[in-house]
């Protein structure tokens, strides 16, 4: 009888752990496509998506941004790279004949 609380408080230890469906921040950090599709997914679909992975995929594209290693070389097509608006396009005003 002794041993019951013991074994309570090992019980509720053990349930108080990480889900298994969690995803680590820093193993997003570490692979961007992975990220890409995580934040996809959390965009297309919230109400399905885990709020744990998305919360985790938000972390990791913030210490990415942060930290300046979302850079050029995430891009490795040019179909990844974003459109470049149309403003950059266009004569200033003052250079026009």
């Amino acid at each position: 009888m002794n041993c019951v609380p013991a074994i309570v408080a090992a019980l509720l230890l053990a349930a108080c752990g990480e889900s298994a469906s969690s995803v680590s921040v820093n193993a997003l950090v570490d692979d961007p496509a992975r990220l890409k599709a995580i934040r996809q997914h959390c965009k297309s679909d919230r109400a399905n998506a885990d709020e744990v992975v998305c919360r985790a995929a938000a972390e990791a594209f913030r210490r990415r941004f942060f930290a300046g290693t979302g850079g050029p070389d995430e891009y490795r097509t040019l179909a990844d790279l974003p459109p470049i608006p149309p403003s950059f396009d266009e004569p200033i005003a003052r250079d026009a004949p």
